[in-house]
């Protein structure tokens, strides 16, 4: 399975949407602040590939937005993603780098593309 993806605008407004429930939005909010410290070539356990999970979240946390429907599929197609690799335990780069990051970082997934 390719690794889906939205842009940043689509997931600052899911955050910013009011009828998003409280746990997705959790999540989203994580994979937000994973993907800024990646832009920003700040070295953590999400963007040196040790970790998979959004920070800040648990993987109940994760399945409990899978079957959320307060949010787009779209949101529910990265919850997925996220969930099947955590339990897989393959924390291999499953992102190709387009150069839009630091080639020193080795992030598993990388869920969010910038702006078109």
């Amino acid at each position: 399975m390719s690794v889906p993806t939205v842009t940043v605008r689509e997931l600052s407004d899911a955050i910013n949407d009011n009828t998003v429930n409280a746990t997705p939005k959790k999540v989203l909010e994580g994979i937000l602040n994973d993907y800024m410290d990646l832009q920003y070539a700040k070295e953590t356990p999400y963007t040196t590939g040790k970790q998979v999970l959004p920070t800040g979240t648990t993987i109940d946390d994760v399945d409990k937005s899978i079957s959320d429907d307060s949010v787009e599929k779209k949101f529910n197609d990265l919850f997925v993603k996220i969930s099947e690799t955590e339990k897989s335990g393959d924390h291999s780069p499953q992102s190709k780098n387009d150069g839009t990051w630091d080639s020193k970082l080795s992030p598993v997934l990388v869920l969010v593309r910038p702006n078109l």
